[in-house]
This record gives C-alpha cells, sequence and structure tokens, in this order.
C-alpha cells in the first residue's frame, strides 16, 4: 500500500512548539489555541504572530526536535511490512522556505524516518497514494474527495471535526492499516 503522512502535528510537535514560542514572546493572552488561526484565540494580529514563526524559523526551534513518542517506530512497523511511505508535507511556505525544507530533509535523517518520497506542497492530493493520516481538516476533506480515504490525526486545531476517521497518533493509525493487511 501506498501510504501519506503529514510531518506537522502527526509526526512533529509543530503546534505545540508554535504555541511555546508565542508564550516566550508573550502574545498569547495565556490562552491556548483551538485554531489553526492562533493569533484569534492570542488576541493578536496575524503579523505578530508571524514575526515569531519567523523568529523560531530562524532559531531553530521551529523545525527541530524530537518525534512525537512512537510515530517513527510506527513508520518502522509499516514499512517492514512492505508498505510505501510518502511524506508530503506544507512545511516550507512560510517565509524563508528554503531553510525549513533544509530542517526538514536533516530532520527526517536524523530521525532515521523512513520514506520512498518526500514532497513538499499545499495539496496533499498531489501524490499518488492509497491512504492519508494528516492533522488538517481542510487537507483531509480534499483527500477524501479526491477518494483517498484518510485519518485525522487529533490535534488542538481540529477537535471542531467529527464526522471523519480519526486516530489519537501514528501509532494507532499504522495499527488500523496493519490489521487491514490481516483481512486481506
Amino acid at each position: 500500500m501506498r501510504i501519506g503522512v503529514d510531518v506537522d502535528d502527526v509526526l512533529f510537535p509543530w503546534f505545540d512548539l508554535a504555541h511555546a514560542a508565542c508564550e516566550r514572546a508573550g502574545i498569547t493572552n495565556g490562552r491556548r489555541p483551538a485554531q489553526w488561526q492562533c493569533w484569534l484565540d492570542y488576541g493578536c494580529t496575524e503579523a505578530e504572530w508571524l514575526t515569531v514563526m519567523e523568529t523560531a524559523t530562524l532559531d531553530a526551534t521551529l523545525y527541530t526536535g524530537d518525534p512525537y513518542p512512537g510515530a517513527i517506530e510506527a513508520l518502522h512497523d509499516l514499512a517492514t511490512a512492505g508498505h510505501e511511505l510518502h511524506i508530503v508535507t506544507a512545511r516550507g511556505f512560510f517565509v524563508h522556505g528554503d531553510l525549513i525544507r533544509r530542517h526538514t530533509v536533516e530532520w527526517l535523517r536524523d530521525h532515521d524516518v523512513p520514506h520512498h518520497s518526500l514532497t513538499f506542497s499545499k495539496r496533499k492530493t498531489l501524490v499518488q497514494v492509497d491512504v492519508f493520516v494528516d492533522d488538517s481538516c481542510k487537507n483531509v476533506c480534499e483527500l477524501e474527495a479526491a477518494g483517498i480515504p484518510a485519518w485525522m490525526d487529533d490535534a488542538p486545531h481540529n477537535q471542531h471535526v467529527t464526522d471523519h476517521r480519526r486516530v489519537a497518533n501514528v501509532r494507532e493509525f499504522a495499527d488500523i492499516i496493519l490489521a487491514m493487511e490481516d483481512v486481506a
């Protein structure tokens, strides 16, 4: 099976790191965001939020660090079972995109993330896959509309969506896929 996997908030705690950067910058008003447009929950401007994201990109705190516990091991289990893993990420479309893409390639290498391809794209349907796991409501809807079964990985910014397949983490997603082969 060809499996599509997102990076941020699926393999890597981007949302948490972005929030921590905002806390350090003092723009959160003590709030934890419940949506992707964090600045709306924080009560700051989008420009203020983007400035913090730029700083966290330049100091490497936003795109480096440990993966979610068990995430990489789950991907190794899928790869060992013979599945092709295709990383498709929307990283690299903020300011300093080249730096973000370089951090991403290094992060995948440094954490021994198994994958057959790496694609930087906001359109997750660009890569031919059989199933996908992503945290974005928009991406999951687009994948499903294209006929690609997609699972939404739980994240603070997608809790308002209740009508899609959902997993708590990549381990749970991998277990579902591995169980599908047991049935086949």
